[in-house]
């Protein structure tokens, strides 16, 4: 298996930053990686990426260096075993709202001893069986795959001093869209009290030695920064919106300068 070069920079105590596609593209997951993001969540959950077409959308971040991540839809083995198997370097497991619910996608995710996830020496990460034993590629997975849970209701940040025990948990992953909702603040990511509660999940994340991530505007990266997160990411909409909205303003001025 390949070494994670997301979990070195996190383990280095780096910022990583990445971005989320929700469509199946490998050349748009490629020109990301050219781009030079860290690591990208290819979405299982929201959008029409599948397991079989993940693969060379995989292979595309694996190509240039960025980090393949997918979300799956849920937090059982059968949703989460068949991307490690197609080659993904971890997962982030959405809404894991308890120690309990933390400790089944740790299971999910890591063969024996850690975990229950079935062996399979003859798939892409075992570079198809090949060479070496599958002792020896087991290990390696347990070592390589990143597990981040995702905490996206009130429950989880009331549950967070549990989980946070949990080993084997590379990175707890604050969603501020369903958080905000969970708070009946909808699409109020910002709102004061969304914050606060975000920012004592970030304390607890830190007091306990673990790596902390969150889902924010740009204007709040350095905030959070400052509170040790690490593990940022976007989605590629909002680069097409933001780029674009830049490049037709500037287009239509010029436009209008001209008189046309």
């Amino acid at each position: 298996m390949r070494e994670n070069t997301l979990k070195q920079k996190l383990n280095d105590g780096k910022a990583v930053f990445g971005t989320m596609i929700t469509f199946p593209s490998a050349t748009v997951v490629e020109m990301l990686g050219c781009l030079g993001y860290d690591w990208i969540l290819i979405d299982n959950e929201h959008g029409s990426i599948t397991v079989d077409n993940s693969e060379d959308m995989i292979r595309a971040a694996e190509l240039t260096g960025m980090a393949p991540i997918v979300r799956p839809i849920g937090n059982e083995l059968e949703f989460i075993c068949p991307f490690l198997d197609r080659g993904a370097w971890g997962v982030q497991v959405p809404h894991v709202n308890t120690a309990e619910e933390a400790k089944n996608a740790v299971e999910a995710v890591k063969y024996y001893p850690l975990g229950t996830r079935g062996i399979f020496s003859r798939g892409r990460p075992a570079g198809f069986g090949f060479s070496g034993s599958t002792a020896d590629y087991a290990e390696e997975a347990n070592k390589n795959t990143l597990v981040c849970l995702m905490l996206e209701e009130v429950e989880a940040i009331e549950n967070l001093e549990s989980m946070v025990q949990v080993e084997s948990v590379d990175v707890f992953f604050i969603g501020s869209g369903d958080l905000s909702q969970s708070m009946g603040y909808v699409g109020q990511q910002t709102h004061p009290e969304v914050q606060e509660v975000m920012e004592r999940g970030v304390e607890i994340i830190r007091k306990a030695g673990k790596v902390a991530g969150v889902s924010c505007p740009d204007n709040l990266v350095p905030k959070f920064l400052d509170l040790g997160v690490q593990y940022f990411h976007g989605t590629v909409q909002t680069l097409i919106q933001t780029s674009s909205n830049a490049y037709l303003d500037t287009m239509r001025k010029a436009a209008g300068q001209a008189g046309l």
